[in-house]
C-alpha cells in the first residue's frame, strides 16, 4: 500500500500528484508532485517521502535548512528594500522580520509544501520541498535535499538535487 493518496496523473502523463502525512519537517498533508515524464516513479517517491519523514532525525540538515532560510530572508528583504517600489512586500515582511529576531524559526513562515520528486541517480535520493513564502511571493522557495544533505535553499529555478555546483550557488555566498 502507497503512502501516497489522492494520485492523479496529468492529461499528458507529464507528472503524478497526491498527498501525503508529513511527520517530520513541515509535519502535516502534505502535496506531492512526481516527474514521470522524467522518469520518476511512484517507488522514487516513496523513498523520498521516508526521507523527508526522517529529517528530523538529522539536526545538521534541519540547522542548514534554518541557515540556508535566514540566508535567503536577509537577502530578500533588503532587495525588496533597496529597489523602493515594493514597499507593500517590506511592510509585509516587518512582523516575520521582528520574530526572526525574536528567535523564530524561519521555516515557521513557509506554507502549502509540496515535495517534488525527480528520477533518483545513482542510488541516492532527492528531492525538492517547494513552499509558499513571505519573502518570494513569485518565485516560492524551493529547498533541495540529496541523501540527508540540503544542497540548495533559494527561489524555485527550476533546479533538482542533481544540479551542478555552479547552479545551486547562491548569489549571497558570493
Amino acid at each position: 500500500m502507497t503512502l501516497i493518496r489522492n494520485m492523479k496523473t496529468d492529461e499528458n502523463g507529464w507528472f503524478t500528484t497526491g498527498v501525503f502525512d508529513s511527520k517530520s519537517f513541515l509535519p502535516g498533508e502534505t502535496a506531492i508532485m512526481i516527474f514521470t515524464d522524467e522518469g520518476a516513479s511512484v517507488e522514487d517517491a516513496e523513498k523520498c517521502i521516508a526521507n523527508y519523514n526522517r529529517l528530523a532525525d538529522h539536526p545538521e540538515t534541519i540547522a542548514a535548512i534554518e541557515k540556508g532560510l535566514e540566508q535567503f530572508f536577509l537577502y530578500m528583504y533588503d532587495e525588496w528594500d533597496a529597489m523602493g517600489i515594493f514597499d507593500h512586500i517590506v511592510e509585509s515582511l516587518k512582523p516575520v522580520m521582528e520574530e526572526y529576531h525574536k528567535g523564530t524559526r524561519l521555516s515557521t513562515f513557509l506554507s502549502r509544501p509540496t515535495l517534488i520528486v525527480y528520477p533518483q541517480q545513482n542510488g541516492e535520493t532527492g528531492y525538492g520541498i517547494e513552499c509558499d513564502c513571505p519573502w518570494e511571493p513569485e518565485h516560492q522557495c524551493l529547498i533541495l535535499i540529496r541523501n540527508d544533505t540540503c544542497v540548495y535553499v533559494a527561489s524555485s529555478e527550476m533546479l533538482d538535487p542533481w544540479s551542478d555546483e555552479d547552479e545551486l550557488r547562491c548569489i549571497w555566498n558570493d
